[in-house]
């Protein structure tokens, strides 16, 4: 999992957990908050009566003829209600209470304030109700607006720690997919430093373009070494099978001496090939051909397979070329996509028995252009496979006479020409696939 999602996951669900808990004590302190207000609304309102009685006299209220009866009011609704009575005790505080009244044969819950005054040297007492129901509706409104904010909080918190996160770890993305994922070789590395005000990733960009710089300079080195052994090589080789070649004409050769001569000169010639091999996976290494021809690659399998149809013959091989569609690869290299798909019909030549059969065709699909060399020889056991990939040149599980030279060729050509390369075995044998983006 990415570490953005991690931490996008994290802040979820955590900011999840703290919302849960407000949404299960919500109802809770809701109800407090409304209890309070409705509390707070007839401390006001009994304020606002005593000021009138200062103001006005007990007489606004209760007239001299009824004194004794009172004076109650419910509003039209019967939501709130105000009363007040003679009486003879005064309460030492306000004291608030549930008190349940039947009004037009209807039982309606209150949340009464009473309180107790002096007006005109008697004593008063006044209660102030205000409908429970009334309360309910303001804690259901409150409810939802409460809920409805922190689901909003929620699904914004959400949307912009995602675009936080993607924003904050753009430049590893970056550096992971324009410095890392994207080669293939170690000088296809681009030094370039990514844009960041972030530390870390800073960090992390200058120590893995320091490494790539310490990794290309030993794999030049090695290439350099390559090229120059292979170089120096080359003239002591021509020179030995110059000499061999002169020796067949001497007369004074036995027969047995003869049989050395040719051993002589099977060896140096398998070294000329060797060293030949080496000397051009190191020119494909060090990027000295240049890429700028186009080819068409239904002529070059024409040609190939023209190439190959009577060796395969002479094998009883049946070589078939069953598709060829017309497609032109641009900002390539023609010896070396000739030599890649060579060298894969070449193999499988050698290695299909007599009577197999091998098929080369190009198709366009998906967004590709793809050759593909398929044969129903022996296959290729996955362990040597594995050291071509790794870039094994000497293989140490294949045959005296197979230094997999061919197979890690078509691999080096394929990662300069930008090729994707896929070597399979199937149930029949070998398929061998070149997939070419369109161009």
């Amino acid at each position: 999992m990415k570490l953005s999602a991690k931490f996008l996951i994290y802040n979820f669900l955590s900011k999840g957990v703290l919302l849960m808990v407000f949404l299960i004590s919500g109802p809770y302190l809701i109800e407090f908050l409304a209890v309070n207000n409705t509390d707070r609304l007839l401390q006001e309102k009994k304020e606002e009566v005593i000021a009138i009685i200062e103001q006005d006299g007990i007489e606004r209220f209760i007239s001299e003829e009824n004194r004794d009866i009172g004076y109650g009011s419910y509003n039209l609704l019967k939501e709130e209600y105000i009363l007040i009575e003679r009486v003879n005790f005064l309460y030492a505080s306000d004291t608030i209470f549930v008190e349940q009244r039947i009004l037009d044969e209807t039982s309606v819950s209150y949340r009464v304030l009473a309180s107790t005054f002096l007006a005109e040297d008697e004593v008063y007492l006044m209660e102030i109700g205000r409908s429970l129901e009334t309360i309910q509706d303001f804690k259901e409104i409150v409810f939802r607006i409460f809920v409805s904010v922190i689901l909003i909080f929620l699904i914004l918190s959400f949307l912009l720690d995602y675009r936080f996160s993607q924003r904050i770890m753009a430049p590893f993305h970056l550096i992971v997919g324009k410095k890392l994922s994207s080669i293939k070789e170690p000088q296809q590395f681009v030094h370039d430093k990514i844009v960041t005000n972030t530390e870390e990733f800073e960090t992390l960009d200058l120590a893995i373009s320091a490494m790539m710089r310490r990794i290309q300079k030993a794999f030049n080195q090695e290439r350099i070494f390559i090229s120059h052994a292979s170089h120096e090589l080359k003239t002591p080789i021509s020179i030995l099978q110059s000499k061999v070649e002169a020796m067949f004409g001497s007369e004074e050769i036995d027969h047995v001496q003869m049989e050395k001569l040719v051993d002589m000169q099977g060896t140096i010639s398998h070294m000329k090939k060797t060293v030949n091999a080496l000397l051009l996976i190191s020119k494909v290494n060090n990027a000295q051909f240049i890429k700028t021809e186009s080819v068409k690659c239904n002529e070059l399998l024409a040609e190939l397979f023209e190439d190959w149809e009577g060796i395969a013959k002479d094998k009883s091989i049946d070589l078939k070329l069953d598709q060829n569609p017309p497609y032109v690869l641009k900002n390539t290299n023609q010896s070396l996509l000739l030599m890649m798909v060579r060298n894969a019909i070449s193999n499988a030549i050698k290695y299909t028995p007599r009577g197999g059969c091998i098929r080369v065709f190009g198709e366009l699909m998906e967004g590709k252009y793809t050759i593909v060399v398929s044969d129903t020889g022996f296959g290729i056991p996955d362990e040597i496979l594995k050291q071509v990939k790794e870039g094994l040149v000497f293989l140490k599980d294949a045959e005296k006479d197979k230094s997999g030279f061919g197979m890690q060729l078509m691999f080096k050509i394929a990662v300069y020409l930008n090729v994707d390369l896929k070597i399979q075995n199937t149930e029949k044998g070998t398929r061998i696939e070149f997939a070419f983006p369109i161009q």
